[in-house]
């Protein structure tokens, strides 16, 4: 008799099982450190934190095909204006012009999204705050939303607020968590000893820690309260939001510290362990509270799947409540018409003319005819002619497109936003964009060496001031996402062989070499009372996208 084979569903797990299953990449450890190590080292928060400054542009690769770009926008007490300009220089090789690649293009693969950024805090000013309870604190303004909601129902204004200010909490412990993170990664990559990294790490832990219990201080007493179902749902994704935060944190700094471990001994391997066993505390504590979020070593890819689907829920609706609403329309959209109406009458005014002069003829068919379509023709390029000239005169005194930014808290404009995207002659280029391009330059001929075609895009951005009662918001963010990937179609397949004599071994070598591009992209930020200085990147691409991007100081 023939064996019967299992399900397909069940053979389907089984290779997924054996071939995806998650890697563990450190042990945590569970034994309790001596006191005069770990134990004091969380007690000991007396170091001060160091904070780089963060440069206004930040440039980061999304993905293979995806650059991303963030620019930080800060409000004033008055109105401001801003400028932004990239210049984009892009080898012809890649077949890009006005003829192939038009505005809408341009605009299509140029996505942004805008978002408030959280009030800032430091980690540990979050932590002390959040412990404190003081008025005007995160934990104190949550306290009170869920005092004043109590006894109303689901979409009431004192149930939304308690969610509302649940979410900009969660908005406002992440952000102060990846800085403070940021920061204990580099005091661990400048760790001389593994006593230096574990005062790093274990200071940062126990922060972390403080900030957790106090939330889940406030999630035990607001169960004697008489709350909507939102308040309470709202309560628990936050707090698994939170804890999966904070796992993230200690998780990816553990494997950091772990790297050091594997060259540098076993006391850096100790420091990694008891890192590691930070998360694996939220771990069971999520699993201890029901939540659906904790993975383990032998999940499947589709339990990997509804983890990761889980995390994102969860962290799109505590960021989402920071973004911001665009209204785009065509920046020349009411001239335009108002041309095209002028050019249409116009055409019209000499058919007219023209069909009066030829009633002259009308005794004369065959005349009057050929001049009655003449004049038609004529009447119907002369509007066509005359649409051109205006479109092109608008495009250069009017936007391509408008913007109104809108909040969630208030139908009042956040920002005006003005934008233009197209090329620009070589030739024509400002001369601080030119010497920027040509600072690595070895000599002038270079630039028939490597001929570029300029893609420019602009925005001019009028940010009002925040009022009154909404939410303290120090600056506007906005990111960028350009999608390159129908600019690499024209690329050379990104592995070649070539051959090569060497001249010392008296021999013929054959290699394969990459084939890569490079996209130069100057650009600034710059407003009326600050003129800065224009900056430089390159990103570097084959065919298979994105390879990584290097700053040109």
């Amino acid at each position: 008799m023939a064996m019967q084979l299992p399900p397909r569903p069940l053979l389907e797990l089984q290779r997924e099982r054996a071939s995806k299953r998650p890697t563990i990449r450190v042990h945590a450890s569970t034994d309790d450190a001596p006191p005069s190590e770990w134990g004091s080292l969380l007690g000991d928060l007396a170091r001060p934190s160091r904070l780089e400054p963060q440069s206004d542009i930040e440039w980061r690769i999304h993905d293979k095909t995806h650059l991303e770009f963030a620019i930080d926008y800060p409000f004033r007490a008055d109105p401001v204006e801003y400028r932004w300009e990239a210049y984009f220089f892009v080898p012809d090789s890649f077949r890009l012009e006005q003829t192939t690649y038009d505005k809408k293009q341009i605009y299509d693969d140029l996505l942004s999204y805008v978002r408030l950024a959280v009030p800032e805090m430091p980690f540990e000013a979050a932590a002390r705050a959040c412990e404190s309870g003081d008025a005007g604190s995160p934990i104190a303004d949550l306290r009170e939303a869920l005092r004043k909601a109590e006894g109303f129902p689901d979409e009431s204004p004192p149930s939304k607020t308690v969610v509302r200010t649940l979410r900009i909490f969660a908005c406002m412990i992440r952000a102060s968590g990846l800085e403070a993170q940021r920061v204990m990664l580099a005091d661990v990559d400048d760790a001389r000893t593994a006593e230096q990294a574990a005062h790093a790490t274990a200071s940062f832990a126990k922060l972390a820690h403080r900030i957790a219990a106090a939330y889940r201080a406030v999630i035990d007493d607001s169960a004697k309260m008489d709350l909507s179902g939102e308040c309470r749902v709202a309560l628990k994704w936050v707090d698994e939001d939170l804890s999966l935060f904070l796992e993230a944190l200690v998780a990816t700094a553990s494997v950091r510290v772990h790297q050091r471990a594997q060259s540098e001994g076993d006391r850096w391997g100790d420091v990694a362990s008891r890192l590691a066993a930070e998360a694996v505390i939220e771990a069971r504590y999520r699993r201890a509270r029901g939540y659906e979020s904790v993975g383990n070593d032998d999940a499947s890819p589709r339990d990997i799947e509804h983890f990761e689907f889980r995390r994102h829920v969860l962290k799109r609706f505590t960021s989402s409540v920071l973004w911001l609403k665009n209204e785009v329309r065509e920046g020349a959209t009411w001239m335009l018409h108002l041309l095209y109406a002028g050019a249409a009458a116009l055409a019209m005014a000499f058919a007219v003319l023209a069909t009066i002069k030829a009633m002259d003829f009308q005794a004369y068919l065959m005349p009057y005819a050929i001049l009655l379509v003449i004049s038609y023709a004529v009447k119907d390029r002369m509007k066509a002619i005359l649409q051109t000239v205006f479109a092109r005169w608008a495009e250069k005194r009017f936007p391509d497109r408008a913007w109104t930014i809108r909040g969630e808290e208030r139908p009042d404009a956040v920002g005006v936003v003005h934008e233009n995207a197209g090329f620009r002659e070589f030739e024509n280029l400002p001369k601080g964009v030119l010497d920027a391009r040509r600072v690595t330059r070895e000599h002038a001929i270079e630039e028939y060496a490597r001929p570029e075609t300029v893609l420019w895009h602009t925005k001019k951005l009028k940010l009002v001031p925040r009022k009154e009662g909404e939410l303290p918001s120090p600056m506007m963010t906005e990111i960028f996402r350009l999608n390159i990937g129908s600019w690499l179609a024209h690329t050379d397949d990104p592995n070649r062989t070539i051959t090569f004599a060497d001249p010392d071994e008296g021999a013929i070598c054959s290699v394969t070499a990459r084939r890569v591009y490079n996209i130069n992209v100057v650009y600034r930020l710059a407003s009326r009372t600050e003129e800065r200085a224009w900056r430089r990147i390159r990103v570097v691409v084959s065919r298979k996208g994105i390879e990584r991007i290097d700053p040109i100081v």
